[in-house]
């Protein structure tokens, strides 16, 4: 009996074109993203146990929601599975969220009314935890991050400034390790060798922490392209590319790019003629892909530092190539 693919794996569907455009981080979806990494820490998330709670979202659910709206319903999940939360502690705690964010935006308002305002301009909750700086009510997973990241923190389970700091080594993550990584490559031949041999023993070499991932680095050549994507969420290198970009996260992106891979470079500007051997890698929960892209001709004597500002985030990707805008 053929087995029925799941409503989240996209690879090879029908799709239409790539969005490219990206946008910033509100605090809550960093604050969601940072809890996921602290949960990780104390061992109590794993990426496939978090891929398996997203992964068995309701179809409806799956696709009204948005990427941090999942990853939070994930959390709360995985948090009731491990029996660290109940659901009514949840559900409680949603409700003193709730109810305490309503009074803030009627106190806020009245104030502004009376032209009263606290220190640094506007009313302020003393609660450290305070919710997005915005006029208007919090949406459903805004409410269950606050209550899940407070009832964790009464609990014990995250301490005072846990998540302040894992935002913080999120921000610090970014494409330039990566562009470190790629020029020290080009460079040193010996490196390359390491490199390819064993991706995340090499970029240790450079700093970077894959923990218990693996890293596989897939070289550009002129007879090989490569790219990589994450059909069934979003797995990506974060240790050294930082967050992945809204695109890579996309449906379009992850549905058409195993089926028509050319098509969808063509829509970045990369044109990848049929002479070359163009090949996806798709990402797992415990193995990521970074391209090691072509050095640009012309480049012969150049320092590494001069070197990495050529090597963008997509071109590591494999939806460009290095020196490319």
């Amino acid at each position: 009996m053929k087995e029925m693919r799941s409503h989240h794996d996209m690879g090879g569907l029908p799709a239409g074109p790539v969005e490219r455009q990206e946008h910033v981080l509100a605090m809550w979806e960093k604050r969601v993203d940072a809890l996921a990494m602290v949960l990780g820490q104390r061992g109590l998330r794993r990426v496939d146990e978090a891929r398996r709670n997203i992964e068995q979202l309701p179809p409806e659910a799956y696709d009204a929601m948005s990427y941090y709206e999942r990853w939070m319903a994930a959390i709360g999940n995985g948090l009731l599975q491990r029996g660290v939360l109940t659901s009514d502690e949840i559900g409680r705690g949603m409700e003193q969220v709730e109810a305490r964010s309503a009074a803030e935006r009627t106190e806020k308002h009245d104030s502004s009314h009376d032209h009263v305002h606290s220190e640094g301009g506007g009313v302020h909750s003393p609660h450290p935890f305070q919710p997005d700086e915005e006029d208007t009510p919090l949406s459903y997973y805004q409410i269950m991050e606050i209550a899940v990241r407070e009832l964790l923190l009464a609990k014990s389970v995250i301490a005072p400034g846990d998540i302040r700091r894992a935002i913080e080594i999120m921000d610090a993550r970014t494409p330039a390790q990566g562009a470190k990584v790629v020029a020290r490559a080009w460079v040193d031949s010996a490196y390359k060798s390491r490199l390819l041999a064993n991706g995340a023993a090499a970029v240790s070499e450079l700093g970077i922490d894959m923990g218990e991932t693996k890293l596989i680095v897939v070289e550009n050549t002129p007879r090989f392209h490569n790219v990589i994507v994450c059909t069934l969420c979003s797995c990506y290198p974060r240790m050294v590319l930082g967050l992945p970009p809204d695109w890579y996260k996309s449906r379009s992106y992850r549905s058409r790019v195993v089926r028509e891979p050319r098509a969808v470079l063509a829509e970045f500007g990369t044109d990848v003629p049929d002479s070359v051997d163009l090949r996806v890698h798709d990402s797992t929960a415990d193995m990521r892909y970074l391209v090691l892209p072509e050095r640009p001709r012309g480049t012969d004597g150049w320092d590494e530092a001069r070197l990495a500002a050529l090597v963008s985030r997509d071109s590591m990707i494999g939806v460009c190539r290095a020196g490319e805008p």
